[in-house]
């Protein structure tokens, strides 16, 4: 049961990357203040699908790129840039509002 799980958790990685790149997708074009700030938010789902791939494939048991407090901390970091790109995105967009 745990590989199944294993598995189930490794293709819902690649779901939310295929996700962010869906937005991207749906996003582009769209110009101005709005564009770019969509552009922002969108790039920040994105980060945030990739840390969790790269928290799935760099931990023990897969690729060994980190020992596991050292994956729990960069998946932390890569979150905490995923985030910031979100907010910029939304301080641009309430700046249509001043």
């Amino acid at each position: 049961m745990v590989m199944d799980l294993s598995l189930v958790n490794i293709v819902l990685d690649f779901v939310l990357v295929a996700a962010a790149i869906w937005m991207i997708v749906v996003a582009r074009g769209i110009g101005g203040i709005v564009g770019r700030s969509l552009n922002l938010i969108v790039a920040g789902a994105l980060v945030l699908g990739i840390s969790h791939l790269i928290a799935t494939f760099a931990g023990p048991g897969r690729l060994e790129i980190f020992d596991g407090a050292t994956n729990n901390f960069v998946h932390r970091l890569i979150v905490l840039g995923g985030f910031v790109l979100l907010v910029f995105g939304f301080r641009q967009i309430r700046a249509i509002k001043d």
